[in-house]
């Protein structure tokens, strides 16, 4: 591990943004900090605010299965200890699948978009007491495990990566072959690189994270709809973020509703599907169409977002 006890500092700054965020939420003043920028090299947040690696579903990314595995994918709780009380998932090192080249968390990362996944910091399990961060891979491009459906090879790797390097709870087998299915199903974009980053990427995630509930709470498997809820506040949470100043208190009171009402499904043992669909239903004909009128006046506006940075930059 780097000197300097990077991950506690890091633990400490996340903790203080939590704090301020509550308040921000709660229709106080502008939060200091967005909090997908902690993990973020300095110099690189307006290029990691603006823009994401391009995202390109072989088929389209409407098979159930995948969409299901995207949401989980973008769920902190699936990955459990400090990655979850960090809001990180694993699409915080592979944005859409592909590899995030911003990444950098002090004490896991040497340069920008490489991490250490043999550190201590996420679990004891891999650690092996060395600091060797490696590139982060993009997704698009099979490397050493098999993807073959048939050998099961991607499931076991997928499972021990969430238990053993970030000491996650086992995950189900619908929710290993829903993440399998998701990998499998990330392709090349081609010359496409990079695409804006918008509302409309967090509205999806939030759609694809509440459908997948549904689906898995339907299914019997109320653990893992437990952690697509969670997974679906986590993203309102986001977008709360980018609705930032007193202009916007109305569209952040809003949000604030709307996450607090996916709060008991959350935490339901079992999530009522008809809950859910009926919460999906308020949340696109009440809450999108304000938060998609106000956009412009967001974080979500490349303009805005560079010139907050510049004013809020962290020292």
């Amino acid at each position: 591990m780097a000197a300097g006890g990077g991950p506690i500092r890091f633990l400490t700054r996340w903790a203080a943004l939590g704090l301020a965020l509550a308040a921000g939420v709660a229709g106080a003043a502008e939060a200091p900090r967005l909090s997908a920028l902690i993990w973020i090299a300095p110099g690189h947040e307006a290029a990691a605010l603006t823009h994401q690696p391009a995202m390109c579903l072989k088929g389209g990314g409407t098979d159930a299965e995948v969409q299901t595995g995207a949401a989980l994918f973008n769920a902190p709780m699936l990955l459990g200890g400090q990655a979850a009380r960090a809001d990180m998932s694993c699409a915080s090192c592979h944005s859409n699948g592909r590899r995030n080249p911003h990444f950098h968390l002090d004490g896991v990362s040497a340069e920008p978009g490489t991490a250490d996944v043999s550190s201590s910091f996420f679990s004891l399990a891999r650690a092996n007491g060395r600091f060797d961060p490696k590139p982060i891979p993009d997704l698009s491009v099979p490397g050493k495990v098999s993807r073959d459906p048939a050998t099961g090879a991607l499931e076991r790797f997928l499972r021990g990566l969430i238990v053993e390097e970030f000491s996650g709870r086992e995950p189900s087998p619908a929710a290993l072959a829903a993440l399998a299915a998701y990998v499998r199903a990330i392709g090349d974009c081609g010359g496409a690189a990079e695409q804006p980053r918008r509302l409309a990427d967090q509205a999806a995630l939030v759609r694809l994270s509440v459908t997948a509930a549904e689906r898995l709470a339907a299914a019997g498997d109320a653990g893992t709809a437990a952690i697509a809820v969670a997974g679906a506040r986590h993203q309102l949470g986001l977008i709360n973020e980018r609705y930032a100043g007193p202009a916007l208190a109305r569209e952040r009171k809003r949000l604030l509703a709307a996450s607090r009402a996916l709060q008991p499904l959350a935490q339901a043992r079992a999530p009522g599907p008809e809950e859910l669909r009926r919460w999906l239903a308020g949340f696109e004909r009440d809450l999108m169409p304000l938060l998609a009128r106000s956009e412009a006046r967001s974080l979500y506006d490349e303009v805005r977002a560079r010139n907050w940075i510049a004013q809020n930059r962290a020292d």
